[in-house]
């Protein structure tokens, strides 16, 4: 491997460690040859941290002759780790992309990396201004140190499943056995351009947890932050190049939200202001759009206001946490957010002229997860993240190994009731006639074959 490659991997070394998915990245380097049977049986030895193995692995490829250096960028190009095959390579033609499709701006780089909770902590303003907007965050401040960008990891316990579950005598299971368990795609809008909405303090967190918990879960995780409009949605078309073949697809999307009059749907603001809709986002993943995850269990995540009610009952004072009033725990939280039949042809006699073999319902496989209600605010703490991705980040944690899905929001309803009180989550499930396990923990079979 020539030395500029080696030192490029040791520039970006904590970035490969921290953003991609042992499991892919072995098995895409096996194929291409980089590594031998015998040399990858190390990094799958899950007696040792999966961080250790990623250590070693990447450390291995610097010594793995001339080719290494390019097979490697072509397995980070095919998994979607295309911010780091552009940190990699200056000379890659995603560079040309990037430029194309970036909207002209004055504020921060709109890098699609994971927020690193050690800078972000050097924006972050005290607790008495939070109600104030500010400046952008300076473009010169040092980059992260890498010490601590790898202590921040949130280090919570994800309870490991101990056996797959078996489908029942009335309601199927969604297949969760396979090397391709769940891919977790994030967009988060953290920074806005010119300044236009308030910089959502506190995402930061939110990213590194659900980072870490899917990790733990044996998912893939693709994380893209302040996009424009535009980026946002071309991104959701690449989205077909990646995440075919997994067994189970998760997309959380984190900004400021807006009520939409006469309607259901919400707004939701991009890097550079321009809007995009929750249902237009969903579109993206229909049976008509993306066939090739017809079947597929898609959870959709959405952290962001819905309107501006704010308004709650008052309850006995003893409900309430004793160790915080729910006044402090309100006054230093913030908000995402301000206000903002089918038709088939028939001929003469009300026959219906589409064949019935031939139809299929455009929407299933579908759960759509809220953070709040239609018309509702949504709270995020500044330090600790938003309430609501802290508490499913906490029940997934404690409960993914023996529940489904559908019970694990419900929980995540109940523990934010319990905890925060005001808020209230919400469910919508699309023909989502299946039960999920995520069997976090459990190795694929032997039997297992990858999926295609």
């Amino acid at each position: 491997m020539q030395d500029e490659h080696r030192r490029a991997i040791q520039r970006h070394f904590p970035s490969l460690v921290e953003q991609t998915d042992l499991d892919y990245m072995v098995s895409a380097l096996f194929e291409k040859g980089v590594f031998s049977e015998q040399m990858i049986e190390p990094y799958r030895d899950v007696a040792k941290d999966v961080r250790d193995r990623k250590r070693l692995m990447y450390s291995d490829i610097t010594r793995r002759g001339p080719n290494a250096f390019k097979h490697l960028l072509d397995a980070l190009s095919d998994a979607g780790y295309w911010d780091l095959v552009r940190d990699l390579d200056p000379n890659s033609s995603l560079h040309a992309r990037r430029s194309k499709l970036s909207a002209p701006s004055t504020s921060v780089s709109n890098e699609n990396n994971y927020v690193s909770i050690s800078t972000e902590k050097k924006k972050t303003k005290t607790r008495s201004d939070i109600n104030k907007n500010e400046p952008p965050p300076n473009k010169d401040l040092p980059s992260t140190d890498n010490r601590l960008y790898l202590t921040n990891v949130p280090t919570f316990h994800v309870v490991k499943s101990k056996k797959f579950f078996e489908d029942g005598d009335d309601i199927k299971l969604y297949r969760t056995r396979g090397r391709q368990r769940g891919i977790l795609v994030v967009f988060s809008y953290i920074e806005f351009i010119n300044n236009i909405e308030t910089y959502r303090r506190g995402v930061d967190v939110d990213c590194q947890k659900l980072k870490y918990l899917f990790g733990e879960l044996g998912f893939r995780v693709l994380s893209y932050q302040d996009l424009t409009r535009e980026e946002t949605v071309e991104t959701l078309k690449s989205l077909k190049e990646v995440v075919v073949g997994a067994e189970c697809v998760f997309i959380v999307v984190s900004s400021h939200g807006y009520e939409r009059q006469y309607s259901s749907d919400t707004d939701i603001r991009c890097n550079d202001g321009r809007l995009i809709t929750i249902y237009e986002i969903i579109e993206y993943f229909n049976n008509k759009n993306f066939p090739d995850l017809h079947g597929v269990p898609k959870v959709f995540i959405f952290q962001l206001c819905r309107g501006r009610n704010m308004e709650y009952i008052d309850g006995p004072m003893h409900l309430f946490p004793p160790e915080e009033s729910q006044s402090e725990e309100l006054a230093r939280s913030e908000r995402d957010g301000t206000v903002a039949a089918p038709h088939h042809p028939e001929d003469t006699r009300g026959r219906c002229l589409l064949a019935q073999q031939q139809r299929d319902r455009l929407y299933s496989d579908i759960l759509i997860a809220h953070s709040t209600l239609p018309g509702n605010v949504s709270y995020r703490d500044p330090e600790e993240g938003s309430w609501y991705i802290q508490t499913l980040c906490e029940v997934f944690a404690a409960r993914a190994h023996d529940c489904h899905v559908d019970k694990l929001f419900t929980l995540v309803d109940q523990q934010l009731h319990s905890r925060f009180r005001i808020q209230t989550s919400s469910v919508d499930r699309w023909a989502f006639n299946r039960r999920l396990y995520l069997h976090p923990g459990l190795p694929p079979p032997p039997d297992a074959v990858p999926n295609t």
